[in-house]
């Protein structure tokens, strides 16, 4: 999956009306409200707020007064096209005074959609799994080694007579770590989210 960590936004003028394109990184739906709070906030003039969120498996979108399925559903799958997980995206308007038509409205919404998400940074999210490591000084060179020849990543490290590490792997390497380092402790923690820029 991918997701948006930076919040970004873009501006469309369609017939007088002007469509602001919202973008931001959600992982809760409490979080999901309090952007939306924040953006009533920034736009008090607006008349619609339109919205969809994707965060796992918990999707919605609205419409927000605008006619039904114009605005929340096309962004919304829009969302699941570009296969985007924890995003919020916005698109708030403010009414020019000419009505553009179910049909103008909806491809307007999306193009306001599109051209936010376009202009935003892409990341993707890896679930990766984290092993607790006790090992010599040698090995732990030997692991910062492996660590830039396999991209794994390690943290919370600390010397002592061993050196104790938690290291991030993909769960196919787990093998491999066990048989490049035969004599040191290893333990599996948990899992846990990282997210890495798309170029």
């Amino acid at each position: 999956m991918r997701t948006i960590l930076e919040r970004c936004e873009t501006t469309l003028i369609r017939d007088r009306s002007s469509f602001i394109g919202i973008v931001l990184h959600a992982t809760s739906k409490p979080l999901v409200e309090q952007y939306l709070k924040e953006i009533r906030k920034e736009y008090p003039k607006a008349k619609h707020y339109c919205y969809a969120y994707i965060i796992d498996n918990d999707k919605k979108c609205s419409d927000d007064g605008e006619p039904a399925k114009t605005a929340g559903r096309p962004l919304l799958e829009l969302l699941e096209k570009k296969e985007l997980n924890e995003v919020l995206l916005v698109v708030v308007r403010y009414f020019g005074g000419v009505l553009l038509g179910a049909s103008r409205l909806m491809s307007t919404y999306l193009e306001s959609g599109v051209q936010t998400i376009n202009s935003a940074d892409i990341s993707l999210i890896e679930n990766k799994y984290i092993y607790h490591m006790e090992l010599s000084y040698s090995e732990f060179e030997e692991l910062k080694f492996l660590s830039k020849r396999d991209a794994f990543s390690f943290e919370n490290v600390i010397y002592d007579t061993k050196i104790s590490v938690d290291v991030l792997i993909d769960e196919s390497y787990v093998s491999n770590l066990v048989n490049e380092f035969p004599h040191a402790v290893i333990e599996m923690y948990g899992k846990k989210k990282v997210y890495k820029k798309e170029y």
